[in-house]
């Protein structure tokens, strides 16, 4: 059987360390796998992975083009829902549920923005700018099936299984984001309502709190506070999640979540 990008993801270290030239380790892995990178290019090597790599030379063609890395990666995804039902998945998943000429889909609300979810295709609005890894999260939120209903308790991205390398590159994002609003909470203000964004209440003494929906059952809770020189505090601020978002969504997906809202809060940063 051949070792797919999961296999192979699974086997890594899952640190996103960047070591190897690539974002994150399913980068890597989805570049190990459709365009014949190097497994040494990892420095942190597990002997899982390593094993992995004669399987891995036995299975690549000896000629022609390379498949693309997010080409191989969204193919991957779409085989994971394509035996779906997506009329039983809609309401679980938040999402709406209707066909064209025959074909199923779901549509649902991506930062606010409707999506249109085909088993082999996303529409999105016109003008729609995505990052093209935007398809591959969006099918692995439909692949989970999940169906818990919020919890309304909210959480660390720490409290979750094998999170230890993941809260290290959460906490640089949140560094970058408190370190460019410091002294400047109500421009932070203004950049959440441009990002759809929703100013809430409730307890804690955060300066800014603001809730914003990435996915329907995916909430994501950011709290902001202001630098205070005389006490010599520095801005800080933390994202936290409902409780049972792990049901739907993987820790690296989360990630690419929280960078997707840094983009939408901070453009060009």
């Amino acid at each position: 059987m051949a070792i797919s990008i999961l296999d192979l993801y699974k086997a890594l270290p899952r640190t996103n360390c960047g070591a190897c030239g690539q974002p994150t380790c399913m980068a890597f892995a989805a570049r190990v796998i459709a365009e014949s990178e190097a497994l040494g290019q990892c420095p942190q090597l597990p002997p899982a992975a390593r094993a992995l790599g004669s399987q891995i030379k036995e299975q690549r063609p000896e000629t022609g083009r390379r498949p693309d890395t997010l080409a191989v990666a969204l193919n991957f995804m779409q085989e994971k829902v394509a035996a779906l039902d997506f009329a039983s998945l809609a309401g679980g998943l938040g999402a709406d549920y209707g066909e064209e000429l025959g074909r199923p889909y779901l549509r649902l609300l991506y930062f606010g923005r409707p999506v249109q979810v085909f088993k082999d295709e996303l529409v999105f609005p016109p003008g729609a700018a995505e990052n093209p890894w935007t398809a591959i999260v969006i099918y692995n939120y439909i692949a989970s099936q999940g169906n818990q209903p919020l919890a309304g308790q909210w959480i660390t991205l720490q409290t979750l299984p094998n999170s230890v390398s993941k809260a290290k590159t959460l906490d640089s994002l949140e560094k970058k984001l408190a370190a460019h609003f410091s002294g400047r909470p109500a421009l932070l203000t203004e950049a959440i309502l441009a990002a759809t964004g929703k100013l809430v209440a409730g307890e804690g003494n955060a300066d800014v709190k603001a809730l914003f929906w990435p996915l329907p059952r995916v909430p994501i809770l950011l709290l902001f506070w202001e630098a205070l020189e005389e006490e010599n505090f520095s801005a800080q601020c933390h994202f936290l999640f409902d409780a049972p978002v792990i049901a739907y969504l993987d820790l690296e997906s989360l990630l690419f979540l929280v960078e997707q809202l840094l983009d939408r809060l901070m453009p060009g940063k």
